[in-house]
């Protein structure tokens, strides 16, 4: 037996629209843990909540009054329950305060052996994305994937935060397989909560809830359309970001 767990949050996200940025912290959360392999009505969520201090504006009460309704809604629209938490309302210094934060915690029970791990695992196989507009289009592409990786036809699923380019690229990290995109227009480049990229053993065929979006490559680089970038360059670019704060070496 095992546990599986994943936070959802994007402070973007939250800062623009506290009620959408904490829904859809739910389902980012929940996402994850089905594309470990677990079955979402079997979590329970737990959230952490920092904001800045209210004080006696009511702008600053709105806003995470308005994240715990998104939450509540999205709770209720997946069946899931927060059962624990942690409240704060300090989150300002002077003139500075912390974004609106709302970060939702899942946990679900699953077998050790039934565990996807994210990192393509080799060369020729189809990529898939699995989606939903609305909560039970979302539910019903999370059943099908859940479908095929108890078949054994799954080998590497990533739920989507920033859109579908950075699921192939940082699914290409981990072994250096490449990714090429399949024909036809595709938003690349949109967040997508709620969704999962899949590489698959076999073409389930497209219809919802699955698209085709490519397959991987022995190449060791990433192909959308015109467009493409060695997987060395863009781990570079990754690292990269914090390498002055956390050094990867020193």
């Amino acid at each position: 037996q095992a546990s599986v767990m994943a936070w959802g949050f994007d402070p973007d996200r939250m800062s623009r629209d506290p009620y959408q940025g904490a829904y859809e912290a739910v389902v980012t959360s929940l996402a994850k843990i089905v594309a470990a392999g677990a079955d979402c009505r079997d979590a329970y969520l737990t959230f952490q909540e920092f904001f800045e201090k209210l004080r006696e504006d009511p702008a600053r009460w709105g806003k995470p009054f308005s994240a715990l309704l998104g939450a509540l809604a999205a709770q209720l629209d997946f069946g899931a329950a927060a059962i624990g938490g942690k409240d704060s309302m300090s989150g300002s210094f002077n003139d500075l305060d912390v974004p609106p934060t709302l970060i939702s915690f899942a946990i679900a029970p699953i077998r050790a052996g039934e565990v996807l791990s994210p990192e393509f695992k080799a060369a020729g196989h189809p990529v898939y994305i699995f989606s939903g507009d609305t909560p039970d289009e979302k539910k019903a592409a999370w059943e099908a994937f859940r479908a095929l990786a108890r078949a054994g036809k799954v080998r590497a699923a990533w739920a989507v935060e920033n859109g579908l380019a950075e699921a192939v690229m940082k699914m290409s990290f981990g072994n250096g397989i490449g990714f090429r995109s399949a024909p036809g227009r595709i938003d690349w480049y949109t967040p997508m909560p709620g969704a999962i990229v899949a590489e698959l053993t076999e073409d389930p065929g497209d219809g919802r809830p699955h698209w085709r979006l490519g397959a991987t490559a022995a190449e060791p680089a990433i192909v959308i359309g015109d467009d493409a970038a060695s997987i060395d360059e863009l781990l570079s670019l990754n690292e990269g970001v914090l390498e002055d704060v956390y050094p990867n070496r020193t």
